[in-house]
């Protein structure tokens, strides 16, 4: 049996990344021309590096099993989203944090897995990231890769890439996130001290 699971929509290449002020102030000066700097090629690098396909009311997603559409049950997509979030580096003595990368390349993406016994669609189990924190956009989800009965696919299809252009840096600024939480807490130990 062969097993094809296929999202069309946009693809992405996004990283965030704990920077200097120095380079905070560089990527707000130059804007998009700060990837024409050859230090900045370390972006793609990382642990926090998401590549994948966003998934959004214009995503289509189509599941066949030995050649005949499937219907897919598409809230399974949601079981075990990992969310990405600003707050990651407040331990670190870092001030900013940048993302960096593109988000607009229309493509279709599809993972193929040959010779299964069965097909039961809760086999699959999806890697899905949340950057709606970091980004502050509702709904900011990455479908990054996808298995089946915890198994990688067989092979792996990127089928007609459009292009992409590299969005402008977002410098995120943690001293802001930090007093945010600050505030949560004072409010929170405001509220108990006057109960």
């Amino acid at each position: 049996m062969k097993i094809i699971f296929e999202v069309t929509g946009l693809s992405c290449d996004l990283a965030l990344h704990p920077i200097s002020p120095q380079t905070a102030e560089d990527m707000r000066e130059k804007g998009r021309g700060i990837y024409g700097e050859r230090y900045m090629n370390w972006w793609r690098r990382g642990k926090t590096r998401t590549f994948g396909m966003r998934i959004n009311e214009s995503s289509h997603i189509r599941l066949q099993v030995d050649g005949e559409d499937v219907r897919f049950n598409a809230t399974l997509l949601y079981r075990d989203v990992y969310t990405l979030r600003q707050r990651m580096y407040l331990a670190s003595k870092a001030r900013y944090l940048a993302v960096l990368g593109y988000d607009d390349e229309t493509c279709s993406f599809r993972w193929i897995w040959e010779n299964i016994d069965h097909f039961d669609e809760t086999k699959f189990n999806f890697v899905v990231t949340d950057w709606d924190n970091v980004l502050n956009t509702k709904g900011y989800r990455v479908l990054d890769n996808v298995f089946y009965d915890g198994k990688s696919a067989d092979n792996e299809e990127w089928i007609n890439p459009s292009g992409f252009t590299l969005r402008a840096p977002l410098v995120l600024d943690l001293e802001d996130v930090r007093r945010e939480i600050r505030a949560e807490l004072e409010g929170t130990a405001n509220y108990t001290a006057g109960k």
